[in-house]
């Protein structure tokens, strides 16, 4: 193919590019909130508390936080194109170890394997699409990706369910597990790093050393204006991923008394309002408002607002209004998406794959402090009820580990607030320039 052919203006080549990572992004997210669905199983299956279970989700955002900045420089010394197709591998492999675990150590195996796969996928795509698209396409093309991820989730919803219904948790997992890896071998040929118009340009560096990559982590880490909003995103993420993928069918079985299907079809439209907000986010604050910081504070508080109802007896919804709050609290979840336009407006563009990196780093963190906590909570709150080994919650447990998640979410907003405001422009400044 020409330069000409593959230049960052070719819509039908930009979007290629697009599409072959969101597939692969769309199994990655379906396994982040797999757990969900087959929560109750996993604690009868291996004779384990909330607690436990609320330890072998959060491998996944530890494993993110501790692979954060390790992420960025395998894009910027291996390439996007190659890092993307062996996470997907890892993440397949994880997959089908997690269905054949025949004790839980096993099974923590294949959840680790699986998350450090993952950990990398989401960061080789991001920068794939800021060598492929302009800057005043970022915020609506990188919203885009959590609209694909949670057409992974909603996969991960009432389709898993059934095929759980069907198969069985372990078959399930081992047949998306293989899944997953015939899609990395049929990705790799299509990829390109960059367009080779901008490659042939010779302002325009290939892969780095590590050694040079690794310069360029301190002045993320160090830079103020980088910390804002990775924490008002990490307060929405971890506690809207900790309700969608591991206690929001619980807390529905045990609470409304719904069956597996009926939880996770009752959830289903969760992932469906971060589909529809994370690109709507990213338009309306690359075209509509010209701003990051407004949009951002506006769909963070409304975010919170939607967790009165589970955390207030008082409010507590009829089971009929349940998908339209869990559609308003996908929507409003999508503020989250500002980050990556946020942190890499203030940052050094020489360093793309490292701040987006960096912004897991915060948002896993807390993403695995939460889930941990929310068990903690239910377990403190636990009267001794338990059917086939399985411990069932009150109303009360829930609505103590809901409250924590509404306060945590309250401080995102504090912390949306504090965004820098960029209109779109990168206002980042070498140390000698300032």
């Amino acid at each position: 193919m020409s330069a000409e052919g593959d230049d960052a203006r070719s819509p039908g080549r930009r979007w290629a590019i697009f599409l072959v990572p969101a597939s692969i992004y769309l199994f990655s997210y379906f396994h982040r909130v797999a757990p969900a669905v087959v929560a109750t199983d996993l604690m009868r299956e291996f004779a384990i508390p909330a607690s436990t279970l609320g330890a072998l989700a959060a491998i996944y955002p530890y494993t993110f936080a501790a692979m954060a900045l390790v992420a960025g420089s395998l894009v910027e010394t291996l390439g996007s194109r190659w890092t993307l197709t062996t996470g997907c591998v890892a993440v397949g492999a994880g997959s089908v170890l997690f269905g054949i675990a025949p004790v839980f150590s096993v099974a923590v195996a294949g959840r680790l394997l699986t998350s450090l796969g993952a950990s990398v996928i989401l960061v080789a795509w991001l920068t794939l699409l800021a060598q492929w698209f302009r800057a005043d396409e970022f915020a609506t093309v990188s919203g885009s990706t959590q609209g694909v991820g949670n057409v992974g989730a909603l996969l991960a919803s009432t389709p898993l369910a059934l095929a759980v219904e069907v198969l069985g948790w372990r078959e399930s997992f081992v047949v998306i597990g293989a899944g997953t890896m015939l899609l990395a071998i049929g990705s790799a040929p299509l990829l390109r790093d960059r367009p080779l118009a901008l490659t042939a340009t010779p302002a325009v560096h290939g892969p780095e050393t590590l050694g040079a990559v690794l310069r360029g982590i301190p002045s993320v880490i160090a830079n103020a204006r980088t910390w804002p909003p990775a924490l008002a995103a990490a307060a929405v993420y971890a506690t809207a991923i900790a309700f969608l993928g591991l206690w929001g069918a619980p807390y529905l079985m045990h609470v409304y008394g719904l069956d597996r299907v009926q939880a996770a079809s009752t959830l289903a439209p969760m992932p469906m309002g971060l589909i529809v907000g994370s690109p709507l986010v990213g338009w309306l604050s690359d075209r509509w408002f010209q701003r990051r910081r407004v949009p951002f504070v506006v769909f963070t508080a409304l975010y919170t607002l939607c967790w009165l109802p589970l955390a207030l007896a008082t409010l507590r919804l009829p089971p009929a209004l349940l998908p339209l709050l869990f559609f308003g609290m996908g929507l409003t979840a999508s503020a989250l998406i500002l980050v990556w336009a946020c942190v890499r407006e203030v940052n050094d563009p020489a360093r793309v794959g490292i701040a987006m990196g960096f912004c897991n780093m915060p948002i896993f963190l807390v993403f695995a402090v939460v889930q941990w906590l929310l068990g903690v909570v239910l377990d403190a709150h636990w009267e001794g009820l338990a059917v086939s080994g399985a411990r069932l919650y009150t109303p009360r447990a829930y609505e103590a580990a809901f409250s924590v998640c509404l306060a945590i979410a309250a401080a995102g907003v504090v912390s949306a607030a504090l965004v820098t405001e960029t209109r779109g422009r990168n206002v980042w400044r070498p140390a000698t320039a300032r």
